[in-house]
C-alpha cells in the first residue's frame, strides 16, 4: 500500500499544507498577530484572533459541501485543490507584510489563506476512498496524517532557526525573521503540492453537465434529505464530530498563546515544544491508524478522546512549563490519531461516487466547529478574563461529542475497490 506512488503523492499534500496549521495557526503567526499586529485593536488580541478563526472557518465550511458536489459532478477535484493551494500559498506569503499598521490587510490575507486551506482539504480527503480499501483505509488515513506532522515539524524547525539565528539567513534582527517565516510557509505549501498535481489521477468526463452549479446545489439538498437512507449514521457522526472537533481545533490555535500568557514560556521553548509534538504525533497517527484497522474505528476514536478529556482537565490547574511539556507529549499521541481515525471512520460511512460531496459535509461540520469552538473560547475569555475558565468550557463539548459518538455504527456497505 505505502509503496503506491499515488498514496505518497496524496500524503505529500498533507506534508505541503501542514506548516500553515503549525507555523501560522498554532505557533508563530497566532502569537505575532495577538501581541503585535492587534496590539492597538479595540478588543484583546486573543479575542480578535479567535473571532478571525471563527469567521474564516465558518465561510470555508459553508462553501465546502457546494464546491465538493460541484467537483464530483465535473470530476474536477484535483483542479479545485490545485487552485485553492495556489491561492492559499500566495496569501500566506503575503503575511510577510503584516504589522501593527496593517491590521485590516493582514486579517484579509489570513482569512483568504485560511479559507483556501480548509476548502482544499475537502478535495484532499475525498481521494482517500480512491486510494484505499475497507481493510487499509485506517492505515492510509493515518499515514497521511503522519506525513503531515513530519512536514509541519520540519518547516517549524526551519522557522525556529530563522527566528533564533536570523543572520544565518541574511535577515536583520527584530521581527523581520518572524515575518519571513510566513514566506517560507507559502513557498513550502506551493512546492510540495506539485507531486499531488502531477501523480494523482482523476477520471475526467469529456464535458461537464449543463448548469452544473444548479445541479450541485440540488445534490447538496438531496443529500440532506436522504439522511435516513444511511441509517442516520452519517449525520449522527457529523454531530459528534462537530462537538469534539470544537475542542481539538480550539486547542490547536490557542495552546501557544496559553503557554506564553499563563506559563511565561519564551518563544524558543514554545516552538521547541511544538516541534516535539509534531514528531511524536507522527507515530501517534500511524499507531492509531493501525489500531483502528485491528479494533474498530469508533473504539479507537473513543479511546483517543478519553485521553483528550483527561489532558484538558489537567490543563485547568497547570502552573509550570514542565507540565506543559508533559501534556504536549500526551496530546501528540492522540492529536493525529483522533483526526486520522475520524476521517477513516467517516470514509467508511459515505456512499460511493459522492465522496467529495459528503466530505464537503464533513468539512462543513468540522469547519463550523472550528469556528464555534474558538468563538465560545473567545467569548468566555473576554467575559471572565481567564484562559483557564475558557478551557473548562471546552470539556463540556468534548464529553457531549463522545456521548453521541457512542451511538454511531460502522458500516462496511460501501466496498472500496481502489488498487493500493
Amino acid at each position: 500500500m505505502l509503496k503506491n506512488r499515488q498514496v505518497w503523492a496524496w500524503a505529500l499534500y498533507d506534508f505541503a499544507n501542514s506548516p500553515f496549521a503549525t507555523s501560522v495557526m498554532a505557533v508563530i503567526f497566532n502569537v505575532y498577530f495577538a501581541t503585535v499586529v492587534a496590539r492597538d485593536a479595540p478588543i484583546r488580541g486573543l479575542t480578535l484572533w479567535t473571532f478571525l478563526i471563527s469567521g474564516s472557518t465558518l465561510l470555508s465550511g459553508i462553501l465546502s459541501p457546494y464546491l465538493g458536489a460541484l467537483a464530483d459532478i465535473r470530476k474536477t477535484r484535483k483542479r479545485w485543490l490545485a487552485g485553492c493551494a495556489g491561492a492559499g500559498a500566495v496569501s500566506t506569503a503575503a503575511l510577510f507584510f503584516s504589522g501593527p499598521q496593517t491590521l485590516v490587510l493582514t486579517s484579509a490575507f489570513f482569512v483568504i489563506a485560511s479559507v483556501c486551506f480548509t476548502v482544499s482539504l475537502t478535495f484532499y480527503h475525498s481521494f482517500l476512498n480512491d486510494l484505499s480499501t475497507d481493510r487499509t483505509i485506517g492505515s492510509v488515513s493515518g499515514f497521511g496524517w503522519a506525513i503531515g506532522y513530519v512536514g509541519g515539524g520540519l518547516c517549524l524547525a526551519l522557522n525556529l532557526a530563522m527566528i533564533q539565528k536570523p543572520v544565518w539567513f541574511g535577515l536583520p534582527e527584530g521581527d523581520s525573521a518572524v515575518r519571513a517565516t510566513f514566506l517560507v510557509v507559502g513557498l513550502w505549501w506551493l512546492v510540495f503540492t506539485l507531486p499531488f498535481i502531477f501523480w494523482i489521477k482523476e477520471q475526467r468526463d469529456a464535458a461537464g453537465p449543463p448548469r452544473a452549479g444548479r445541479e450541485a446545489l440540488r445534490r447538496v439538498m438531496d443529500s440532506i434529505r436522504a439522511a435516513r437512507k444511511y441509517n442516520k449514521n452519517i449525520f449522527v457522526f457529523l454531530a459528534a464530530y462537530f462537538l469534539y472537533n470544537d475542542v481539538i481545533e480550539t486547542v490547536i490555535v490557542v495552546a501557544g498563546i496559553f503557554a506564553a500568557a499563563e506559563l511565561g514560556m519564551p518563544e524558543s521553548e514554545r516552538i521547541a515544544c511544538f516541534l516535539m509534538i509534531q514528531f511524536v504525533a507522527f507515530f501517534g497517527a500511524v499507531a492509531f491508524g493501525r489500531l483502528a484497522d485491528r479494533w474498530t474505528q469508533r473504539k479507537a476514536l473513543l479511546a483517543s478522546l478519553a485521553l483528550w478529556a483527561g489532558i484538558l482537565l489537567w490543563t485547568t490547574t497547570m502552573t509550570t512549563r514542565a507540565e506543559f511539556w508533559i501534556a504536549g507529549f500526551l496530546i501528540s499521541i492522540v492529536l493525529g490519531g483522533s483526526q486520522a481515525v475520524s476521517r477513516s471512520l467517516f470514509g467508511r460511512l459515505v456512499p460511493a461516487g459522492q465522496e467529495a460531496q459528503f466530505f464537503g459535509f464533513w468539512g462543513l461540520s468540522g469547519k463550523i466547529s472550528a469556528a464555534t469552538g474558538p468563538l465560545i473560547f473567545g467569548i468566555v475569555h473576554e467575559w471572565t478574563g481567564q484562559i483557564r475558565r475558557a478551557i473548562l468550557s471546552l470539556l463540556v463539548l468534548l464529553i457531549a461529542g463522545m456521548a453521541l459518538l457512542a451511538f454511531v455504527k460502522e458500516s462496511r456497505e460501501y466496498d472500496r475497490n481502489a488498487a493500493c
